[in-house]
C-alpha cells in the first residue's frame, strides 16, 4: 500500500469516528430526564404572614429541560422546621412532561407546627432536578397581633413628638 492509500483511509477513518462521536458530545450538554422546579406561588392561610397553626400551599411549575419525556415519576416534598416539630412529607405522580414541556402543580397544603425557620425541598428520583429551597419564618399569632399594633403607635408617636418640636421651633423664630 502506498503512502496516498495509507493517508486516505486514514482520513476516512477519522471522519466517520467524528460523525459517530460529534452528536453524542452535542447531545451531552442535555441530559435525557432533566426538570427544573418553580415556584410560582406561596400562600399562607393565615393572611400576608405565616402563623403557628396555619398552613402553607404553594404552586410549583415544573418545566422538562431534557431531550426526553419524563414518565411516571414521583416528586418528593418536605416541609421541616429548624427543631422538627414539623415535618410534613408529600408525593405527587407525574404521569408525563414532554421535552420543553411543563406541568404546574399545587402542593400541600403542610402545617405549621412552630415558631422559626422552616424550610421546603423539593425532588425527584431518576432524573436531574434542579430546585431552589424556599424558606420563611413562622410567628406566634400573639407576637405578630403585637407587633402590628406597635408599630402604628411607635409611628403616630414620633409623628406627635416630631410635629410638636416643629411647632416649637416655629415660635421662636416669629
Amino acid at each position: 500500500m502506498d503512502v496516498l492509500a495509507i493517508g486516505s483511509l486514514l482520513g476516512i477513518s477519522i471522519l466517520v469516528w467524528l460523525a459517530a462521536f460529534v452528536p453524542l458530545v452535542a447531545a451531552s450538554g442535555q441530559q435525557a430526564g432533566a426538570v427544573n422546579a418553580d415556584i410560582v406561588s406561596k400562600r399562607y392561610s393565615s393572611g400576608f404572614f405565616p402563623v403557628v397553626g396555619g398552613y402553607v400551599e404553594y404552586e410549583v411549575r415544573l418545566k422538562n429541560t431534557g431531550i426526553e419525556a419524563v414518565e411516571n415519576q414521583s416528586l418528593w416534598v418536605s416541609l421541616t422546621s429548624e427543631n422538627n416539630k414539623t415535618h410534613s412529607y408529600g408525593r405527587y405522580s407525574i404521569t408525563l412532561i414532554e421535552p420543553d414541556g411543563s406541568k404546574t402543580l399545587r402542593l400541600g397544603p403542610f402545617k405549621m407546627e412552630e415558631e422559626g425557620r422552616h424550610r421546603l425541598l423539593v425532588g425527584m428520583d431518576g432524573v436531574t432536578f434542579h430546585s431552589q429551597p424556599d424558606s420563611f419564618t413562622v410567628y406566634r399569632q400573639d407576637d405578630l397581633q403585637a407587633a402590628l399594633i406597635a408599630i402604628p403607635l411607635i409611628t403616630a408617636g414620633a409623628g406627635i413628638v416630631g410635629f410638636t418640636l416643629y411647632r416649637k421651633s416655629k415660635r421662636k423664630i416669629v
